[in-house]
């Protein structure tokens, strides 16, 4: 099955914090040659162009459009599915301004016809408060994610989810997410790289969004271990990853050799996934 895209997470994948992961530059570098490539994001504190911005500063070259956050992603549904709304924000400059760049409205203590929450280090009682107001007023809850925990720079740290969990306690309300694993945000990155799901492997740290996302829409899954999920949790959570790397520094050479041998079948473990992972 010829692959002619790749969807890339990034907090965990290519980076820690500020910390680029191993030759993870080396690789992106060797693999933007022979694929389109799209940079996924859960993170909605910083815009597209933070995050690319970042990405040449750590000498990975990236420009704005190849960037899916899920600040963008909220933004966009916004746009598209409550245009004219009101939105009361719980989140960062980067929330922010997606949603001014797609012209939707931001209110505070006035009548708001939906609660938006992403991760906001700023997070306090008071923000919950007139977030509950709205929603008891009939507001729609919305999440840009569900993460519990980040892993910054060797810390975990609360996530968005933590932040939407006690709302959704105290309201009542579940939100909807935009984010990863969202059918909405799959269907935002096939329209951005015009290609079918299966020509499409996404590679990302996580086994209950970037491998479960790419599983339900049919693309082809890789799990790193250079974040959040472990060996051990693929059995837990009985979600099985097409491929396991020990990090993204292997994917070059792993996609090269399937490219240079694709009649034969794949090295496979016993539950028939391919990994380059020692057993």
């Amino acid at each position: 099955m010829e692959l002619k895209a790749l969807v890339v997470d990034l907090d965990g994948s290519v980076y820690h914090g500020d910390q680029l992961i191993e030759k993870a530059d080396e690789a992106l570098n060797l693999l933007q040659k022979s694929y389109k490539i799209l940079y996924l994001t859960n993170n909605s504190t910083g815009t597209r162009a933070d995050f690319a911005r970042k990405l040449e500063h750590l000498g990975i070259p990236c420009q704005k459009d190849q960037i899916i956050s899920s600040g963008y992603a909220a933004a966009r549904y916004l746009k598209e599915q409550y245009e004219g709304s009101s939105v009361y924000l719980i989140g960062e400059h980067g929330l922010k301004q997606e949603l001014l760049e797609e012209g939707l409205h931001l209110c505070a203590t006035g009548p708001c016809d939906i609660v938006l929450i992403g991760l906001d280090n700023d997070f306090n009682y008071e923000k919950m408060n007139i977030a509950l107001s709205h929603l008891l007023k009939g507001a729609i809850l919305i999440a840009t994610n569900t993460d519990p925990v980040l892993i910054t720079k060797g810390a975990i740290v609360p996530g968005a989810g933590a932040l939407v969990a006690s709302i959704e306690a105290a309201s009542g309300k579940k939100a909807m997410v935009t984010g990863k694993p969202s059918a909405f945000i799959t269907d935002l990155i096939v329209t951005t790289l015009r290609v079918k799901p299966h020509e499409i492997l996404i590679i990302g740290d996580n086994l209950q969004t970037d491998i479960l996302m790419g599983i339900k829409s049919g693309m082809r899954t890789a799990l790193v271990l250079t974040g959040v999920s472990k060996l051990s949790d693929i059995e837990h959570f009985q979600i099985r990853p097409d491929y396991i790397f020990k990090s993204i520094a292997e994917v070059p050479l792993r996609l090269a050799e399937g490219r240079d041998n694709q009649s034969s079948s794949p090295l496979s473990d016993e539950k028939g996934r391919e990994s380059s992972v020692e057993k």
